[in-house]
């Protein structure tokens, strides 16, 4: 089976007692422009985690169980924060809009940090696979000062805030590499389309084959807009990922410390496949609370 056709089961995240939920939050316009917050119950304001799922951008829904990881950080008292985006298909891309739908979701925190408790100053954006990619990519066209996408209907119009820390787990970032990376390290891909206008990276490059357009690749690339004020980074992966090859991030890494001038913070997980389960552990929360109390 292709990835595109695969069917999409929700299954919702596993929620603390004894916080407060602010849930279907409009922050624009239209169907996939609402959000869900997840707050510690106290009267001090909080730092904010927005943490974006993966999913091929084809698939995916808020407050899944992939959003589990994050809510541990409710009990280090940040709140945690899981939007919704317009997702892909073979008859609609829709990429890079989700980049500004994830701006719009900033702004929209910024304009009412009152209202939810947050402390604005303390951003954090983590994704996985595919969030990853946008994670890395809001933050670098931010702090690049480069607008990706087109700006939702009925979005906040405002300030955006300076994002602290990023952190992204198995994502794809330069999308043409897939097949010689796969080949580099002698993993067969589990999807047999990768490389191909039919895979979820060619939907993403408007049903094309990344080899064949090597500006829509760049343009997906977290690096192209890197600049020295990038804030700082933390790469996951997983060495038997055969959905996205971790050289992906390994070679993002490097990017990062070439061009921004400091050394990304990086977690290459032995034998870890694609997916959460083999990172929502103790000691890799504990590492990614420390990469963002620094």
């Amino acid at each position: 089976m292709l990835f595109k056709d695969k069917i999409y089961q929700y299954v919702p995240a596993k929620v603390p007692d004894n916080i407060t939920i602010f849930r279907d939050v409009d922050y624009a316009n239209g169907a996939r422009h609402q959000l869900d917050i997840y707050r510690p119950k106290t009267q001090h304001t909080v730092g904010v985690i927005v943490d974006i799922y993966g999913g091929g951008l084809l698939r995916g829904e808020k407050s899944s169980y992939k959003l589990q990881p994050s809510l541990r950080f409710l009990a280090d008292h940040y709140a945690v924060v899981s939007p919704n985006y317009s997702l892909n298909t073979v008859h609609t891309n829709h990429f890079p809009n989700q980049i500004a739908e994830i701006r719009a979701v900033l702004s929209f925190l910024v304009a009412h940090a009152e209202t939810y408790g947050l402390n604005m100053t303390d951003v954090v954006l983590i994704g996985e696979s595919s969030g990853a990619q946008l994670a890395f990519l809001t933050a670098a066209s931010i702090s690049g000062g480069v607008m990706l996408g087109e700006k939702p209907e009925g979005a906040t119009s405002g300030e955006l805030p300076q994002i602290s820390h990023v952190i992204g787990l198995y994502g794809p970032y330069q999308v043409d590499q897939f097949v010689p990376q796969f080949e580099k390290l002698g993993i067969t891909p589990k999807f047999s389309e990768t490389g191909s206008k039919l895979s979820f990276e060619g939907i993403m490059l408007n049903n094309q084959r990344p080899a064949d357009v090597p500006e829509l690749v760049a343009q997906a690339n977290p690096a192209t807009y890197f600049s020295q004020k990038m804030p700082p980074l933390y790469l996951l992966a997983g060495t038997a990922d055969d959905v996205v090859p971790y050289l992906q991030s390994v070679k993002l890494a490097q990017e990062y410390g070439d061009i921004v001038g400091q050394s990304a913070k990086t977690t290459w997980v032995s034998g870890a496949h694609h997916g959460p389960s083999d990172f929502d552990t103790d000691d890799i929360y504990q590492q990614k609370l420390a990469f963002i109390r620094q």
